[in-house]
């Protein structure tokens, strides 16, 4: 069947990138060790005879609502912003008695579509 085949070949080939994605984990740790010096965040470049090798470093930061809350920041100095989000729960539920209303203020595009392959036991 080619359906197995096709399978097979897949839980091959992502055995070899995961593989792969190790050796390239480990060399960009080591070039980051050779870039020595970097910036806490933002670029660092470097030149070799042969390659421009630029380094990006960031931070993830998170706030922590409640205790942005208890610091009373006035509002005119406020650095958090609020922004509206989708709850797909509701917009599914509220799809069902009014689709036309619910589909006219949201933009739906198809997403990356996943496989999960698995060797049955």
């Amino acid at each position: 069947m080619e359906l197995n085949k096709l399978a097979t070949d897949y839980i091959k080939i992502k055995k070899k990138e995961k593989e792969l994605r190790k050796k390239v984990i480990a060399v960009e740790n080591e070039i980051i060790s050779a870039m020595g010096n970097l910036k806490l965040e933002g670029t660092t470049t470097t030149e070799t005879n042969i390659f421009k090798i630029s380094v990006t470093t960031k931070i993830t930061r998170k706030l922590d609502y409640d205790a942005f809350l208890a610091l009373g920041v006035p509002e005119a100095q406020s650095f958090v912003e609020l922004k509206p989000q989708l709850n797909l729960t509701l917009f599914r539920a509220y799809s069902l008695f009014e689709p036309e209303k619910a589909a006219s203020c949201v933009t739906s595009t198809p997403a990356k579509t996943s496989i999960k392959v698995e060797v049955k036991q």
